[in-house]
């Protein structure tokens, strides 16, 4: 949030957050990552317009949603890694933000 910002320090390089949260030209081909983090594609009913997440293997994730100033942070250790989820997680992580409004 807030650029990379926390209490009025640069934690982060200006321009990184957004840097990291748009896909990327690699090889003269589009890729759906920056620096490993994954920009969220908007899904039928549920939209996550300038949203992206670090995503781990076994549920974690850190999903930032800049247009909504929502941060949200899953520590989870699936048995599997995947096919264990009952929605969709950014389809969850939308919703969680519309409902902070």
């Amino acid at each position: 949030m807030n650029g990379g910002s926390a209490g009025g320090e640069a934690i982060l390089p200006e321009g990184w957050v957004r840097d990291a949260g748009s896909p990327k030209t690699i090889g003269g081909q589009a890729v759906a990552y920056g620096y490993m983090i994954w920009p969220i594609p908007a899904s039928p009913g549920c939209a996550n317009p300038g949203a992206f997440q670090a995503w781990g293997i076994y549920g974690q994730h850190i999903y930032v949603n800049p247009k909504e100033r929502v941060v949200i942070v899953v520590w989870s250790a699936l048995p599997k890694p995947t096919g264990k989820e009952v929605i969709p997680d950014a389809d969850f992580f939308a919703a969680a933000a519309a409902a902070l409004r």
